[in-house]
């Protein structure tokens, strides 16, 4: 019948094409994929800005019941997207293949899974955020097609996508802000204000320039009096403060010279991560040295400075040709260690700029190498160097306790004053070096957080708002680096560096200082002749029996180290000519002529000069 045969080329025609096209996908032919659909005359022939070439569609792939006016209301929230650019350079077309699809004869053609992949990955921020709509699903099998041809895609789009601050636009991959390809994260710090940023850099400054200023003091001290200070273990705290002005000196340089950006940002204007790195210059590197390097120096000589004080303390007189004979090992020490792990850094590329301090330093986008390079070796630091410390303190405690009759009165108040600066450096130690690791685990607990809300942030400011996303009023970040605890973290290393200067606050350094000033002649070292306190002794022979029972013999002796550490307990001799026990033979070696009767003998030296005092 002729019903029977309409039937029958009815359904040839409709499944005939879709046969054909099948069979070309799968032989590699791209063709159109059709679909039965509603369609309807195009209220506007402009998607996106472009110019369609057709003048029907449908809206059966988003929702048929959805208008065309409620349809354009969202292509201009998409609009949004502009602010990625490679997103926005792929999602035009799709958007336009689903909102406003080609649709003639009851047939729409459909966009291609290809297409959706492309755009998802372009665009994948977006699915953090649930806000890829319900029939944005690429595995969709009514919506999208497999190799599908769609005329949209030759539609020539007038807008170009432009990164949005704080992002800036960037060429290279490797700046790509993860999620938003095309735009990367500037140098400067964009989790904290212009006005926050300021304040920091400014406290960081004002830091370096006051411990600089006590380091160099303690520098040049030194140096001025080099041949009284070069010795154990007063010669370490020099090496100490050289070390800490250096490092004043790295956190400076960005400033001094203007050269802030050109150390922490890369050509493209992104923060320098991972270096060295090709095509860039070596500032951020220079500045990591100086600032690295000396500062895990200055942590090393701070263990040897202790190590010193412990040995120097537990034989005091006859350690000190000990020591110089270990200055060697001291230097290798302080000198290599640093360097292995400089060396280790750059090789592992694991230098960071630092947005916020606008310096070069290890780890600072990785806190796991922060820990490794930097934390554990000043834990590490604190431990041993807090235990020859110890030591050294009660040592001399029990040297003030167990001596009394053998050290004078002045000395015993010199050995007093070095104990209670010694605790005031070990309490202060303590306290800044757990203030620093508090200051790190604070920020590596919140690192994570910090990083979701700048992300949030970014999306936020796209203005895009869909199914369960909620758009804010005003986009914000809500959490972000504390300023209180940058500053802290600021304080508590250039606090170190002025308590490493404290041990030249003394009478001392005054004098090497007025004496440079006055240009007094450099006195001579004196050095006693034996016969001499002899004939001086038996001169004074008879004032044992007008006076109480004590006199005393005074002779020059030479400036001391500006660490006031040499206690001189066993020398009556600028030299170390005169022992102890040939000061405590004296008074029996001048009752022998008969000079001096019923006497007890007791050596004393007092700073300043050398004092034979007898009973």
């Amino acid at each position: 019948p002729v019903s029977g045969n309409n039937l029958c080329r009815w359904v040839l025609l409709t499944l005939l094409p879709t046969a054909v096209l099948s069979l070309d996908r799968a032989g590699g032919v791209i063709q159109p994929c059709p679909r039965p659909a509603k369609c309807q005359p195009l209220n506007t022939t402009l998607c996106m800005g472009a110019q369609l070439k057709y003048s029907s569609t449908t809206l059966d792939l988003i929702d048929p019941e959805m208008t065309q006016e409620i349809a354009q209301e969202h292509l201009e929230k998409w609009r949004g997207l502009i602010s990625l650019p490679k997103c926005w350079s792929v999602v035009q077309p799709f958007l336009c293949s689903l909102y406003m699809p080609k649709c003639e004869n009851g047939t729409v053609f459909l966009p291609s899974v290809e297409m959706c992949k492309s755009v998802t990955s372009a665009c994948r921020i977006l699915a953090e955020f649930d806000l890829w709509p319900s029939y944005f699903r690429c595995d969709d099998n009514s919506t999208f097609g497999t190799k599908c041809k769609n005329d949209v895609l030759e539609l020539k789009f007038n807008t170009t996508g432009q990164c949005k601050a704080p992002l800036v636009p960037v060429d290279q991959h490797s700046s790509y802000y993860d999620g938003v390809e095309g735009c990367g994260v500037p140098c400067d710090e964009p989790m904290l204000t212009p006005e926050e940023l300021s304040q920091v850099r400014q406290w960081a400054t004002v830091g370096a320039i006051i411990s600089g200023l006590f380091n160099g003091f303690t520098v040049i001290t030194f140096l001025l009096d080099w041949k009284s200070s070069n010795k154990y273990p007063a010669l370490v705290v020099f090496y100490i403060n050289l070390c800490f002005l250096i490092v004043c000196m790295g956190w400076l340089y960005p400033v001094l010279f203007n050269s802030q950006k050109d150390i922490i940002c890369r050509k493209d204007k992104t923060l320098r991560t991972s270096e060295p790195s090709v095509g860039e210059n070596l500032s951020c590197i220079v500045n990591f040295v100086l600032v690295y390097y000396f500062l895990i120096a200055s942590i090393v000589w701070f263990v040897i400075q202790t190590y010193a004080w412990h040995i120097t303390f537990q034989a005091l007189g006859k350690i000190q040709s000990k020591i110089d004979k270990q200055g060697a090992y001291f230097h290798l020490a302080a000198w290599s260690l640093p360097l292995v792990l400089t060396i280790t850094v750059m090789a592992l590329s694991k230098v960071d700029a630092s947005s916020v301090f606008g310096i070069c330093f290890v780890g600072g986008q990785n806190p796991i190498v922060r820990t490794v390079f930097l934390l554990v070796p000043l834990a590490v630091a604190l431990l041993i160097g807090g235990f020859y410390l110890g030591e050294a303190l009660l040592t001399l405690i029990r040297l003030i306790r167990g001596s009394k009759e053998i050290i004078c009165e002045r000395a015993t108040r010199k050995i007093r004053d070095v104990i209670v600066k010694m605790l005031i450096f070990m309490i202060f130690i303590i306290l800044l070096v757990s203030i620093t690791l508090i200051c790190h685990m604070y920020q590596f607990e919140h690192v994570e957080s910090w990083k979701l809300s700048f992300r949030q942030y970014i999306v936020c400011q796209l203005g895009i708002s869909f199914d369960s996303y909620v758009l804010e009023e005003k986009c914000r970040m809500k959490e972000h680096p504390s300023v209180f605890i940058l500053q802290l973290q600021v304080l508590a290393l250039f606090s170190t560096g002025v308590l490493m200067s404290m041990w030249v606050w003394n009478k001392s350094s005054f004098v090497t200082w007025e004496r440079f000033f006055s240009k007094r002649k450099e006195e001579k070292e004196v050095k006693v002749q034996k016969h001499k306190i002899i004939a001086t002794a038996y001169a004074k022979r008879k004032s044992i029996n007008s006076g109480d029972g004590r006199f005393s013999i005074t002779f020059p002796s030479s400036r001391q180290d500006p660490v006031g550490f040499d206690f001189e307990l066993d020398s009556v001799g600028t030299k170390g000519d005169l022992s102890s026990t040939w000061a405590a033979a004296l008074p029996k070696f001048v009752l022998r002529r008969g000079a001096l009767t019923g006497l007890a003998e007791e050596a004393a030296l007092h700073s300043g000069g050398t004092r034979l005092a007898l009973k």
